[in-house]
């Protein structure tokens, strides 16, 4: 199976803008809202809609972790419960350095809880992550359930096919599949 989160080339430079602007020092986030559609072969998040957190949507918000404000994390549920969409969350690793554009051991914790509780609370939807970095970014998907993790193929923007670097499954920050 392949998976595929598609976007605009509007929505692309709107994200990475905000998720990695000049002199970034902190990490950021975002989410995708995003319609499934499904054939044979693939499964594709089409982005519907992207919300950028503010500053004001943290509780925590350092250069190596952040943590989501709870009235954020809230209203980011109800809304892709009431729009019936999937939710794509996309952070930054705004450093330079091999392992920046892969997702790192406390954000695999953290998957743990949050894509368990994704599942809980979006029946039926896949959860997908994105971690951008200067370097790339590497892109994860749970389709099958809340605890198997697999790679996204590809996002495509407006016909560009950009590969994430896969670097999470397969690098030292391996989460078992």
């Amino acid at each position: 199976m392949q998976y595929f989160i598609d976007l605009t080339n509007t929505q692309y430079e709107k994200l990475w803008a905000h998720l990695l602007p000049d002199e970034a020092c902190v990490e950021s986030a975002a989410f995708i809202f995003a319609d499934l559609e499904t054939s044979n072969d693939s499964k594709v998040l089409r982005a519907r809609d992207v919300f950028l957190v503010p500053k004001s949507g943290f509780q925590f918000q350092f250069d190596d972790y952040i943590e989501l404000s709870d009235e954020t994390r809230i209203s980011i549920i109800k809304k892709a419960h009431h729009s019936e969409t999937a939710l794509v969350e996309l952070h930054s690793h705004p450093f330079d350095s091999p392992w920046a554009a892969t997702f790192s051991l406390a954000d695999i914790a953290g998957f743990e809880e949050t894509v368990a509780h994704m599942w809980w609370r979006l029946p039926g939807r896949p959860y997908a992550a994105i971690v951008a970095a200067p370097n790339g970014f590497d892109a994860l998907i749970w389709s099958k359930d809340p605890h198997t993790p697999e790679f996204v193929t590809a996002l495509r923007v407006d016909g560009r096919t950009l590969t994430p670097t896969g670097k999470t499954l397969r690098g030292n920050h391996a989460i078992s599949q």
